[in-house]
């Protein structure tokens, strides 16, 4: 694609995705996100600048996606990442379980959310089971 992974690393201690580590890393984020800002502080159509957006983000995210995906990691650094995602999840799950207890109120996407972590969780492992 566009993005070359050694302008990037993995973050680790401030959410999910890549940090520019290079002056080229730096340059690409920039540079895809300059048009986003220009378009948005003109004025053009609102259709022209949403089908624009859209279509600029998706082309980012295949290309972070691609670049993420080169990254070499070694078996210690999948184990850190696997513990951090589940702590995360765990995190996210007791927030929302008190939320619904505490604010009575019982949006169905609160409950989505969980049913859904709980069988993703158990589909995970019974594929890492049977691996």
């Amino acid at each position: 694609m566009i993005g070359n992974p050694k302008w990037f690393t993995l973050r680790k201690y401030t959410g999910w995705g890549l940090t520019p580590i290079t002056w080229q890393g730096w340059l690409y984020t920039a540079l895809f996100v300059a048009p986003i800002a220009i378009l948005e502080s003109i004025s053009v159509a609102q259709n022209f600048k949403t089908i624009f957006t859209t279509v600029w983000i998706i082309i980012f995210l295949a290309d972070i996606f691609h670049i993420m995906t080169q990254l070499k990691k070694d078996e210690r650094e999948h184990l850190h990442e696997a513990i951090s995602d589940r702590n995360a999840l765990w995190f996210m799950i007791f927030v929302l379980i008190g939320w619904v207890i505490f604010k009575q109120d019982l949006n169905p996407i609160f409950f989505i959310a969980l049913i859904g972590a709980t069988l993703v969780k158990a589909a995970t492992n019974f594929y890492l089971r049977d691996k």
